[in-house]
């Protein structure tokens, strides 16, 4: 009987983590659900609130958007961000998003140096220069169609032919297999 107990509080103790996340997205969730409620309650038969919130929406965004162009922070964004990096996997997936949102809006533009084709034998690959070092250029080489995943080579400058492509244009050559 003893070894059942045991056992069970050894479960107990290793399902504790999950059913400790499961409480705060629920909770995190209702606040939500409220919060929503509150909105489309008040907007579901008032054609002026319905305005008045799609407004408060432009104006916010179109603030952000200002503060973004001229390189200021956005408080709202930054304490989301704060939140976002705390969690493990979901941090790591929105850094990589975000990186791939700056390159194609051009803002992480001025982290590469160009598109460029690396010759590997009698083929060329498609990839970004990321850093100028003496005789060589670091390179990221992507997979596709998934632009996010790839390898980065130190490679002779001798090897590598620079694109007039845009980075937005050469990320779109990546995911679309060379199609477009």
């Amino acid at each position: 009987m003893g070894v059942l107990f045991r056992f069970i509080g050894k479960g107990v103790l290793a399902l504790a983590p999950i059913i400790i996340l499961i409480w705060i997205l629920k909770f995190v969730y209702d606040i939500l659900a409220a919060i929503i409620s509150v909105i489309f309650n008040t907007t579901a038969n008032n054609t002026l609130a319905t305005l008045g919130i799609v407004l408060i929406m432009i104006v916010i965004l179109a603030y952000a958007g200002y503060l973004l162009e001229k390189n200021k922070d956005f408080i709202l964004l930054k304490m989301s961000e704060f939140f976002i990096n705390k969690i493990p996997g979901i941090a790591s997936i929105y850094s990589v998003l975000k990186d791939v949102v700056q390159m194609f809006s051009g803002k992480g533009s001025e982290s590469y140096l160009g598109v460029a084709y690396v010759k590997f034998g009698e083929s060329e690959v498609i990839g970004f220069i990321t850093k100028e070092e003496d005789e060589y250029l670091w390179v990221f080489v992507p997979t596709t169609p998934n632009p996010t995943s790839g390898i980065l080579f130190k490679i002779p400058k001798a090897n590598v032919r620079k694109s007039d492509m845009s980075v937005a244009e050469g990320l779109k050559k990546v995911v679309s297999l060379g199609m477009k």
